[in-house]
């Protein structure tokens, strides 16, 4: 994990490890890879889900915009970009967003 976590800040680095230990725990098939410089899983070749950080926020993207718009009705309480989930740099991880998130690309990706 070297490579992306030296660009992030400790609270920002909390939350993401957070993020990526809850789906590696649920779906440790998936392969935690740095792409584009940013932690993303994979499952096979298929790119799951990734996340980076900024000054303000922490964006988190499942691969497939379908996701976004299916879980909107659970993401009011987020600002939801094109392709991209706005969470807090603090963000109190959401287990059941994010395994619902990966669950949707592992079933499409199959």
């Amino acid at each position: 994990q070297g490579d992306w976590s030296s660009d992030v800040c400790s609270s920002d680095l909390k939350t993401m490890k957070a993020i990526f230990r809850v789906l590696q725990k649920k779906y440790p098939k998936l392969e935690l890879v740095i792409a584009w410089n940013k932690p993303m899983v994979k499952l096979g070749e298929t790119y799951i889900f990734g996340a980076s950080n900024t000054k303000n926020y922490i964006l988190i993207a499942p691969w497939d915009t379908k996701v976004l718009k299916r879980l909107a009705p659970k993401l009011k309480e987020y600002e939801v970009l094109k392709k991209t989930v706005r969470v807090p740099n603090d963000w109190k991880v959401d287990s059941k967003l994010l395994i619902e998130m990966v669950k949707d690309q592992i079933k499409k990706s199959s």
